[in-house]
């Protein structure tokens, strides 16, 4: 009889841990980079570059395969909250600290800085650029979601909002903005329009890559069609507590500090 219960046991143990296994088996690690400074900020462009912000304002670009392109010199040693390059030409950068949108251009030497007290904001918790040119910044005290036109100064669209605290990542996506803070994700039509809410603790970043939208933590990211937030997919991360991950072309990047691993992930 005691048998047969230990049989049980180890049968049932197999069911609860091989899903786990398996899981885990579908990662496999590529190679790991030493960098020198933690990223406060990261992003991939539409080759399958990706690009790390530093707290003394510092701006890397590296290939899909870790072969560092370029560092940028820029004048404002200020930390870099975010950086948006889906336009590769003309990388946009947002720093909290000093309230300033910075957009580089690969053909001028000379960036174009723009203050956040210019467009009439007190404090903005997050910018991103739109895909008409002008800005979207998430502003606070109170909360507002406004567009900007960075030429005329002038405020083309202002709506009030609950955002909530600590905004890791803003992005637009065709007609759509997503505003990410630690714990979900906002969604809003071009015109301010309450789409839907996502929640999820941890939240890291967020990523568009192949038409998909990344939501990643600490500990899982998740998949979702950026339309509609349903949820397509799943999956734990293969390092537990990162400090980041990036879906690159063919591989996925965890960064952590002072290491960046590249995995690949077998369906």
């Amino acid at each position: 009889m005691a048998k047969k219960q230990h049989l049980r046991f180890l049968r049932i143990s197999l069911l609860i841990f091989l899903p786990i296994l398996s899981q885990a088996q579908s990662w496999e690690k590529v190679k790991e980079i030493n960098i020198d400074k933690a990223p406060t900020s990261y992003t991939v462009d539409y080759q399958g570059n990706f690009y790390l912000g530093y707290a003394d304002g510092g701006l890397s670009k590296y290939d899909p395969k870790g072969v560092l392109l370029e560092n940028f010199s820029l004048s404002n040693t200020s930390s870099i909250s975010l950086i948006d390059v889906q336009n590769n030409l003309k990388p946009f950068l947002f720093y909290f600290d000093n309230q300033q949108i910075t957009i580089l251009d690969r053909f001028s030497s000379v960036p174009k800085n723009y203050q956040l007290a210019d467009f009439g904001i007190q404090l903005g918790m997050m910018a991103c650029p739109a895909p008409d040119g002008d800005f979207w910044i998430a502003e606070n005290n109170p909360q507002r979601l406004k567009k900007i036109n960075p030429n005329r100064k002038s405020t083309v669209l202002e709506i009030q909002v609950n955002l909530g605290d600590s905004l890791v990542k803003m992005q637009a996506y065709q007609n759509l903005v997503f505003v990410a803070h630690k714990n979900g994700l906002h969604t809003f039509d071009q015109y301010g329009g309450k789409l839907y809410t996502v929640s999820m603790k941890n939240l890291l970043s967020i990523q568009v890559a192949q038409g998909r939208l990344y939501l990643f933590s600490d500990e899982k990211f998740i998949l979702l069609d950026p339309a509609t937030g349903k949820l397509i997919s799943e999956k734990r991360l293969p390092q537990a507590k990162a400090k980041g991950i990036m879906k690159l072309s063919d591989s996925y990047l965890v960064v952590n500090k002072g290491k960046l691993t590249f995995f690949n992930f077998k369906e």
